[in-house]
Formats: C-alpha cells, structure tokens, sequence
C-alpha cells in the first residue's frame, strides 16, 4: 500500500527508536542510577510503580509488535493498543478470581481509594406510581428521578454503539428486549433489576433503547451512503480541506455490509444466538460485577470498563462477521474474538464465585 508522503513516516517502524526512549524513561522513572533515591519509597508506593511499569511495558510491546487486526483506522498501532489492553484486563480478572471476596474487594481499593465500602441497596420498584400527591416538592417524583438516573444516558450510548457495531435492526430489537428479559429474570437477585411496568417498557425500550437504535441505524446508513476514494493529505488544495482530512482518519477507511442472516441453517442460527448470549452476558456482568465488588454506578472504573468493552467489541463484531462469512472448511476465530469470549467467561465466573451465598440473602420486593 502507498501512504501519503505527509503521513507516511506514521507507518514506518519505529521499534529501536521506541526501545531506546523506552529504557531511558525506566531508568528514571526506576531511580537505577539513583539507588538511594529510589529507596525512600515505601514498599507499597515501590510495588504499584513497579506493577504500572510493568503493564506500560507490556503495553509498549504489543503497540509495535502484536499482530494487527483487520481494521486500520485510525492507525493499525491502535487496535494493536487497545489488544494489549484486553490482555491486561483478561490477566487482572484471572488474578481477581483467585482471591477470596473480602480480598477482593480490599484491593479494588487500590484502583480507587472510595471503593470496599458496602453500597446500599437501590430498589427502582419500590414505588410504581406515576402520581405521587403526598410530596410537597414534586407530584411526579417517581417519573422525575428515573429520567434524570444516570442509566439513561447509558442506554442511549449503549445502544446507538451497538447498533453502529452490529448494524442490523432485528438483532438490535432481539438484544434489547432479551435484555429487558433477563432484567425481570433477575429483579430477585439484583435490586436495580427491579423495575416499575412503565421504567422497563416504556422508559427503556420505546424511548431510549428505541432513540439509541434509531440514531445508530442512521449512522451506519450514512456510512454505508458514502463513496470511499481517499485523497492523500498532501493532495488537499485548502488549509480546510487538510483538517476535514485529517479528522476523517478517525473515520471508516470503508463500510462493510454485514450479512448475519440467521435463519440460513441450524449452524448459521446457533452462531447468531451464541452472538447475542455473549453481548448479554457482557451487559449483566457489568451489573453483578459492580454488586459483588461494591461498585457505585458513578465509579469512573465503571465508565473505564464500558469503553474498554466498547473498544474491544468493534474489532471483535467485524472479526465474528468474517469468520461467518468465509467459505473455507477450517476456520480460526480472530485474536479479539477468543479475547471477548475468554474475558467474558471469567468475569461470570468471579460473578458466580463471589455472589455465592450474596444474592439469595436479598429479600425478594413485592410488586
């Protein structure tokens, strides 16, 4: 492939260079040449620098040498990145799991110094009614609260990412309301499983998963409209033309139409479906997870999960999609799908693990 002469020096290796700049920040961020220097750190300052080091180092590696995935914007060095990342992810939830709860939750702690304290349960069943005419302050208080939670915006950026990744609105319709589903199928567990009739129907799935859906099917028609001919940077006649260009790096180099079609066969049927169980898992687990470990909602590592999810189911869908529709006897799933699988199965685990004899001391709610 020919780059761009502007930009063609983003694409040359560069792993010497990256080595040596490398060694010299370990040797000052480390103190090796200060040694009693690096000695007045306590041993608990010495153990976290060391282990932020050593995924930095890690994370370094596979930016330059892991293999690359089949997207390339906005640089293949990216989704090399953003690989390393699901590996430190998959290997800290395989060092979770082999703790015991109450370990567990101390060291969240260091992750985030507000985090091992129990959360109070959060019921949105408690009280159904639309009308609430004993408050002083607001006659619609149950409808005012459940509008301006934090889980609306969640659900409208969920949904339109998943529609942009997946681009395909019956599946979107079968996700969103199997998830709904397995909300009711697990209100006796979690507390905020435990919705009103109108909160879960109306609220979820005729306004924001609906909004969510509705702008992310728009998107991918807008990009799936366009005529992908790019224009090197150096070739743009205008400073303007030269910044549309450059922000368009972050953008598609093509469209892929993907093709689930899954009542082609019984194998094309159980593909499809194993699909849609793994995205579901994924979204209960986010919910357990934050049960288990004594996670608020508002935690910033719960944004940092969902993002990281995010990032890793885009090169993941497209991988999936490839790998239904090649022709050959003997396939092999992408690098990103095992990663997807692997991290999901071992936060259900640690799920299971820590929720036993957690979730059944919930007193089912009426109603």
């Amino acid at each position: 492939e020919e780059y761009d002469p502007w930009t063609a020096w983003l694409y040359k290796p560069r792993t010497i260079s990256v080595l040596l700049v490398g060694a010299c920040l370990l040797i000052w961020a480390s103190g090796a040449l200060d040694p009693e220097g690096a000695a007045s750190h306590s041993s608990a300052t010495s153990i976290k620098r060391g282990v932020w080091a050593m995924i930095a180092v890690f994370l370094a590696y596979c930016t330059l040498q892991a293999p690359s995935t089949i997207l390339i914007r906005p640089h293949p060095a990216f989704w090399r990145l953003v690989h390393g990342l699901a590996v430190v992810y998959l290997v800290a939830l395989t060092f979770l799991l082999f703790q015991n709860r109450d370990d567990a939750r101390r060291f969240m702690k260091h992750l985030s110094p507000d985090l091992g304290v129990e959360l109070p349960e959060r019921s949105y069943g408690a009280d159904c009614r639309l009308y609430v005419p004993e408050n002083p302050k607001n006659k619609f208080i149950n409808i005012y609260e459940t509008l301006f939670d934090e889980f609306v915006v969640a659900h409208v950026l969920g949904w339109w990412g998943k529609a942009v990744m997946i681009r395909n609105q019956a599946l979107l319709w079968v996700l969103s309301i199997g998830f709904e589903l397995m909300e009711l199928t697990f209100r006796h567990m979690l507390p905020n499983f435990n919705e009103c009739w109108w909160d879960s129907i109306i609220l979820d799935i005729l306004i924001c998963n609906w909004f969510g859906i509705w702008a992310g099917m728009h998107t991918v028609r807008y990009f799936d409209g366009k005529t992908y001919e790019w224009v090197g940077l150096s070739r743009q006649p205008s400073i303007m033309g030269k910044v549309k260009r450059s922000l368009s790096q972050f953008t598609p180099a093509q469209w892929d139409k993907d093709q689930w079609q899954p009542f082609m066969g019984p194998l094309r049927f159980i593909q499809v479906l194993f699909l849609c169980v793994v995205f579901m898992m994924v979204e209960l687990n986010t919910f357990f997870l934050k049960f288990c470990l004594w996670i608020p909602p508002r935690n910033p590592l719960v944004v940092y999960r969902l993002i990281l999810w995010w990032l890793i189911a885009i090169p993941t869908i497209r991988e999936y999609n490839s790998y239904l529709q090649d022709s050959k006897p003997v396939k092999k799933v992408g690098a990103f799908c095992w990663l997807s699988v692997a991290i999901c199965i071992v936060e259900l685990l640690i799920c299971m693990k820590f929720g036993h004899g957690v979730f059944f001391m919930i007193r089912c709610l009426p109603g």
